[in-house]
C-alpha cells in the first residue's frame, strides 16, 4: 500500500474504517513472503502512427454499424489495451529475447449530423507492439546486461509496464485525406526471480483472516465479435514531402553502460 503520509500507521488509523479494519491498534511485524524482485528491465519507446480504415470499408465490422458521414471528432481518441504477452524467443542461440505483443482497440467518435444527437462511438482494434527485446539492464548496476542467455536460468517470468495514449488527425496525403492515429508512449518489460525475503510491515487485518486472490483476464476483445485477425498493423511514418503532418517528436537517444 502506498500513502501521502509519512507515517503508514498513522494513516491507515486515519482511515481505518474506510478500509473494513476494525483493530483499535496495530503492530509493526517482521514478515517472511516471497516476492517477485525484478533482476533486470528493458523499455521501449513508443511513436507510430496507424493509418485508420476507410469509414465505409468498416462498416459491419465488430462494433456494428455506424455512420460517419459526417466525419470523426479528432478532439476525441481513446486507447484500450486488450491484449499483452511476452514470450521468450531464441533460446537456443547466443542471443535469446523476449517476444513482446501488445494488442488494443482504438475508440474513436463521429461527429453527429444533428448537435441534439448524440454521437457515435467506434472501436478499431489494432496491433501495437509486435517485436523482439534484447536489451535489458540490471536492476542492481543499471548497466547492459552482456549476455542475457547466462542470466536466463535465474529468471522465473517477466511482466510489463504498459503506458500508452493517442491521439486522431486529419492529414492529406497524396492528395487524398484521411484519418490517423497516433499511439505514444513507454512499454517496460521486466525479468523477475521469486525470492524469499524478511520485510518489517503492518498487519492491518487480524492472524485468523483468510485472504483470497483472484486474477482478471486481460485476454479479450469487444463482446460478441471475432476480430483475433483484424488487427490494423502500424506503417512506417510517410515523410514530410508525402504528408502533411502536424507534429514530429523527438526523443534523447538512451544512454549505455558499458
Amino acid at each position: 500500500m502506498a500513502c501521502q503520509s509519512n507515517n503508514s500507521k498513522d494513516f491507515i488509523m486515519e482511515n481505518k474504517q474506510k478500509f473494513g479494519i476494525t483493530d483499535c491498534s496495530l503492530s509493526t511485524e517482521w514478515l517472511d513472503i516471497c516476492a517477485k524482485n525484478v533482476r533486470f528491465i528493458a523499455s521501449r519507446r513508443i511513436d507510430e502512427t496507424i493509418t485508420l480504415p476507410s469509414m465505409s470499408t468498416f462498416i459491419n465490422s465488430c462494433t456494428g454499424l455506424v455512420d460517419t458521414a459526417t466525419g470523426l471528432d479528432t478532439k476525441f481518441a481513446s486507447l484500450r489495451i486488450t491484449h499483452a504477452q511476452e514470450e521468450l524467443v531464441d533460446c537456443d542461440t547466443d542471443n535469446p529475447g523476449v517476444k513482446v505483443t501488445i494488442r488494443g482497440q482504438i475508440i474513436v467518435r463521429t461527429n453527429p449530423r444533428n448537435p441534439h444527437c448524440p454521437p457515435s462511438y467506434m472501436a478499431i482494434p489494432v496491433e501495437l507492439v509486435s517485436e523482439v527485446i534484447y536489451d535489458f539492464y540490471s536492476t542492481s548496476t543499471g548497466c547492459r546486461v552482456r549476455c542475457l542467455k547466462n542470466e536466463l536460468p535465474m529468471i522465473d517470468g517477466s511482466c510489463m509496464v504498459i503506458n500508452l495514449n493517442c491521439r486522431i488527425y486529419k492529414e492529406v496525403c497524396q492528395g487524398r485525406s484521411r484519418y490517423v492515429a497516433q499511439v505514444q508512449g513507454t512499454v517496460i518489460d521486466k525479468l523477475w526471480k521469486n525470492e524469499n525475503i524478511w520485510v518489517e510491515g503492518i498487519r492491518p487485518y487480524s492472524k485468523s483472516s483468510i485472504t483470497v486472490c483472484d486474477t482478471f483476464s486481460r485476454d479479450f476483445c469487444s463482446a460478441g465479435c471475432a476480430c483475433d485477425d483484424d488487427y490494423v498493423k502500424m506503417e512506417a511514418k510517410p515523410t514530410v514531402n508525402d504528408c502533411q503532418k502536424s507534429q514530429n517528436d523527438n526523443y534523447d537517444d538512451m544512454c549505455d553502460c558499458e
